[in-house]
């Protein structure tokens, strides 16, 4: 019985992931000469070759500072203070990128903070941060902490026995760099960049907001512009086709690189680095954590201090469009919380009942992997070709909000769930069958082990869809707004004040989500199995 409603499952999730294409091919009008005319002319070549260059840029210039960043981090990592900036590295990960469009225009702008105190623009005779600088400065205050942490991670699990065998050989501070931690580093350099690269590649609401021009469009704004502007769905078609062939051969690459430390042993003496006691190194590490933090973190610390400083600004607080946009924002990330836990259960639980099976098991990879090679937008585009003038309804809209969302979330629910889960089910297989325990009974058992796992699930996928501003963007009319979309709005309106209130709350409430998020990971354990 349980089998039928795992397929099911499956079937319902393979269905969600193919009607947009159903959409897509309905509105295709394929002719290989046009298409060729298409590709080759002046103002898509153009987009193309920014798409490339900005995202390249982007992801060399946020492992460049990542780098010396971890580096730093890691000779310090014992102190408190530490691990809470690693903490808040990760949270870059969740952060809604509307917030930093938000804090790049009130930070680096004419009229912000930067600028109204050092005088920039005047200084090196800039007239607009509109374009790729805005572009650039907006990816490495997103991605450089994300890249940080994950650099971190690797030497985090290098054994303190390593260190010690480095002292013994007289190793330099710098032969120390050089001869054990950049090697962790390199394992997954490549992997990294090409992350941060795809991340890049696919960025929407920073590059939409900040290019300024239509020549500064990334292929995925110009798949939103085509569609919704032009209402050409032909050349947006094309463009998509053009950008799943390209973020496919990154994102495989990347994640064929991917290695784990060759390092196994876990860290559970005092942290003790060869190096961190000397005061000159110390000082230089704190003086290092200091400006990348500084910088890095900006864009937090100036909302929140910004929201905390202008206060509830009541002519946007308490008004319907405000209250409106929080509802459906809490509605359709609680909702979506739970689908991706829910079916990425499911899911899970068939990929490992059927772990014998290779055919089940390939195709089933094939699936979730092949998910991260399509954008939101791409998605977003079929669905906004199949509702028609039913996306005007806010009904519609919301289901197929939720859907999307799902169906880029469930296979982060998976890589989460597979381990922990199929140890389980390794443990308990025979236990069950040798005490004939009922099959009720027994997902009763599967569940209360991986419960932490599942509550882990639910948040990080409501974090994420709570700051999601990719998909609203194709749904949202004047009576549908999200809190990121009402922010867009806002800052489109040069209505800053209320746009501080909203950039804050949505922060406030992101960070808390968050660090709840974190603290269960620090906290969670292999299931503990008899």
């Amino acid at each position: 019985m349980y089998n039928k409603y795992l397929i099911l499952t499956l079937s319902f999730f393979c269905l969600i992931i193919i009607l947009p294409f159903i959409g897509i091919f309905s509105k295709l009008n394929f002719d290989f000469y046009s298409l060729l005319v298409f590709i080759s002319g002046t103002y898509i070549l153009k987009i193309i070759y920014f798409t490339f260059y900005q995202a390249f840029f982007s992801a060399v210039l946020s492992c460049l500072i990542a780098i010396p960043f971890a580096l730093a981090l890691n000779r310090h990592k014992n102190l408190k203070i530490i691990r809470y900036l690693v903490s808040i590295c990760g949270f870059s990960f969740v952060i809604p990128s509307i917030l930093i469009v938000y804090a790049v225009i009130k930070l680096f702008g004419i009229n912000g903070f930067y600028n109204n105190y050092f005088n920039f623009y005047e200084l090196f005779g800039i007239n607009s941060i509109y374009g790729l600088k805005a572009i650039l400065i907006a990816h490495i205050l997103l991605n450089a902490p994300f890249a940080t942490r994950l650099f971190f991670q690797n030497l985090d699990n290098i054994p303190n026995k390593y260190y010690e065998i480095s002292s013994s050989l007289n190793l330099t501070f710098f032969g120390n760099i050089i001869k054990l931690e950049i090697p962790i580093i390199k394992q997954n350099l490549f992997s990294v960049f090409s992350i941060i690269f795809s991340l890049c590649f696919l960025s929407f609401a920073i590059v939409m907001v900040l290019g300024g021009s239509p020549l500064n469009s990334t292929i995925e704004v110009a798949i939103y512009q085509f569609a919704l502007f032009e209402l050409n769905f032909n050349k947006a078609i094309f463009l998509s086709f053009i950008q799943i062939f390209i973020c496919s051969i990154f994102i495989f690459i990347g994640f064929n690189k991917m290695k784990g430390s060759k390092y196994f042993e876990i860290n559970n003496n005092k942290y003790i680095h060869p190096y961190k006691n000397y005061k000159f190194i110390k000082l230089i590490d704190y003086i290092l954590i200091l400006i990348l933090s500084l910088f890095l973190f900006s864009p937090i610390v100036f909302i929140i201090l910004n929201f905390f400083y202008n206060g509830f600004i009541e002519n946007i607080l308490f008004t319907s469009e405000f209250f409106n946009a929080l509802f459906n924002s809490l509605v359709i990330s609680i909702i979506t919380g739970l689908i991706v836990s829910i079916l990425g259960l499911l899911i899970t639980i068939l990929l490992i009942e059927n772990y014998k099976n290779i055919i089940i098991q390939q195709s089933l990879f094939l699936l979730t992997s092949s998910i991260l090679v399509i954008s939101p937008v791409i998605f977003s585009l079929g669905y906004f070709i199949i509702l028609g003038e039913y996306r005007y309804n806010n009904f519609f809209n919301f289901f197929v909000i939720i859907l999307i969302n799902s169906i880029f979330l469930i296979p982060f629910s998976i890589l989460i769930l597979f381990n922990n889960l199929k140890n389980i089910y390794l443990t308990y297989e025979d236990f069950q069958k040798t005490f004939r325990i009922k099959s009720s009974d027994y997902y009763l058992i599967i569940f209360s082990l991986i419960k932490n796992n599942l509550l882990y699930v639910f948040a990080f996928s409501s974090v994420i869809t709570f700051g999601d501003f990719t998909i609203i963007s194709f749904f949202k009319n004047q009576n549908f707004e999200t809190l990121p979309s009402l922010l867009y709005k806002l800052i489109s309106a040069y209505r800053f004040n209320e746009a501080s209130f909203v950039a804050g709350f949505i922060l406030v409430l992101s960070l808390i989500i968050y660090f709840f998020i974190d603290n269960i990971v620090y906290k969670l354990k292999p299931a503990k199995i008899i």
